[in-house]
């Protein structure tokens, strides 16, 4: 089969599109709960949801996230997703792409690095190691990200790096980086050794 054909005929196959996982954890269960596969996931205060598929996804109040009656210590976000910040026509932060997004308590991790923390009384997200404050942000998939992104248009986030002008701003104990400057790799260095 010459090449043209054979490339058009993967291109007619109609692959789905790399889609993110939503898992629900139990305790200190291993395994999920229960999951299921969405392609962009919203964050409002301590409301997560999914515009198309499911609507409202679980809500966090009292320690836990509640999702139909149930409540669950962890969520977890799989499958490669970028972090997506300012209203829907126009975003102008997205992140790298991060493989594992984890809802621990109150806490948003990005690849096991702590980059968030919902402050249920405020309603808002407080970034560990940006600062930065927000009410709302978005997980799209990594394969959906460039149809709602112009990357010219936008500012690239790392978001467990801290910025150039709050270098001192950390996401791990000030006791436990005392004696040397942090450094982008430190948080990930700790977890490591735990």
């Amino acid at each position: 089969m010459p090449l043209a054909a054979a490339l058009t005929k993967v291109n007619q196959l109609n692959l789905p599109a790399r889609m993110l996982t939503l898992s629900f954890f139990e305790g200190a269960a291993a395994q999920p709960a229960t999951s299921m596969t969405i392609s962009d996931l919203r964050v409002t205060g301590g409301a997560i949801w999914n515009p198309t598929q499911y609507g409202l996804l679980a809500s966090y109040s009292d320690g836990a996230w509640k999702h139909r009656r149930q409540r669950y210590s962890r969520l977890a976000v799989t499958g490669g997703g970028c972090l997506l910040f300012g209203i829907t026509r126009e975003p102008t932060i997205v992140s790298d792409s991060i493989e594992h997004f984890y809802f621990i308590g109150p806490t948003l991790s990005a690849n096991g690095v702590g980059i968030a923390k919902y402050i249920e009384k405020q309603d808002t997200w407080h970034g560990l190691v940006r600062p930065m404050w927000w009410t709302a942000m978005r997980i799209v998939s990594r394969d959906g990200i460039s149809a709602l992104v112009d990357h010219t248009q936008v500012v690239l986030l790392n978001p467990w790096e801290p910025s150039g002008n709050y270098a001192q701003v950390s996401a791990i104990a000030p006791s436990e980086s005392a004696g040397h400057p942090p450094d982008a790799h430190e948080p990930m260095r700790q977890l490591a050794r735990h």
